[in-house]
């Protein structure tokens, strides 16, 4: 009937599996296996979080525009439900946050496309924690210290932070060194760090001193997710007849298909009959923590509407 408020259509997981993720931060654990596992909730996501929300098509002007898509920073947003949330209420802080590396003035300067087996929130959820990096990143830990991490207030659907650069580093590259020019008019605490913002529910922005990379997820399966990953440079330096951006394709590159190994043997993981979700590290794991959060509510709400604020009880080791 008209004027009547429609019923929440929630996901197809027992609520009482999601009890543990919404636990104190501290004492929460990971998704149930199903969330990774289940078509039946494959399905559900990419209509209450893909079409319901706001999902980055790639850089601006290389798609038909329409009325339920943005362009933000020099890339294009849609809504293919055209009843997401007002755009600046998404991405709320993080505009402000981008605004000195003026990304809509830079270009594609690299491309490289990546199809993994596995489900696209274990590329998030890595993608949000340094816990591992110690294991299987030797080449980032040389220029950033996994512990350097931080989390920004959250008033927008992402989850933030930026990592410090060691003190001989001067960018993300196998040496360290950057084969390009600083971003005109970083701060001199943003050309020491390097950022990692995971927008809701499928955009991965990386500012760094001298080029933003970004990782678009394409989810295709439950079991299988498209990645577009992509480097963006000034202008200036894109149009000289010599530019060459390796220094920051090889390292990305390398890092990639280290964290690309590492998720797929976690959808191994998380599909066998012996899963059980463990509780997520205090220290470590507060985006994942965030992250989850973010999930496990949309499931039970039908929808992520909501930030997810940052735990009061987690110290973050740079004020931002």
């Amino acid at each position: 009937m008209p004027g009547m408020k429609q019923a929440v259509q929630r996901a197809p997981i027992d609520s009482d599996r999601l009890t543990p993720v919404l636990a104190p931060f501290g004492s929460s654990r990971a998704l149930p296996s199903e969330a990774y596992t289940s078509t039946e909730v494959f399905e559900w996501e990419l209509v209450h979080f893909f079409d319901a929300s706001w999902v980055c098509r790639g850089r601006g002007g290389l798609h038909r525009r329409d009325p339920s898509s943005v362009l933000w920073r020099g890339w294009e947003f849609t809504n293919a439900s055209e009843d997401a949330l007002p755009f600046e209420r998404h991405v709320g802080h993080i505009d402000e946050y981008l605004g000195p590396y003026e990304p809509e003035r830079l270009l594609v300067g690299a491309r490289h496309s990546y199809e993994l087996a596995a489900n696209w929130k274990l590329i998030a959820e890595n993608y949000q924690e340094c816990y591992h990096c110690s294991e299987i990143h030797p080449a980032l830990c040389r220029v950033s210290p996994p512990e350097s991490s931080v989390a920004f207030p959250h008033d927008g659907l992402y989850v933030a932070g930026p990592m410090l650069l060691r003190d001989d580093a001067e960018t993300m590259s196998l040496d360290g060194r950057s084969g390009g020019i600083p971003l005109r008019g970083l701060s001199p605490e943003l050309l020491r760090q390097v950022g990692y913002v995971g927008m809701w529910p499928s955009f991965l922005i990386s500012p760094h001193p001298d080029y933003v990379l970004t990782h678009r997820l394409e989810p295709l399966a439950v079991d299988r997710t498209f990645v577009e990953c992509e480097w963006l440079f000034p202008p200036e330096l894109v149009e000289r007849p010599e530019f060459d951006p390796s220094w920051a394709v090889d390292f990305w590159d390398v890092t990639n298909r280290e964290d690309w190994h590492a998720v797929e043997s976690l959808q191994h993981g998380v599909s066998s009959r012996g899963y059980r979700p463990g509780t997520l590290s205090a220290f470590w794991e507060v985006g994942v923590y965030m992250f989850m959060r973010m999930v496990a509510r949309g499931y039970l709400e039908g929808r992520v509407t909501q930030p997810v604020p940052l735990p009061a009880e987690w110290k973050p080791a740079l004020k931002v």
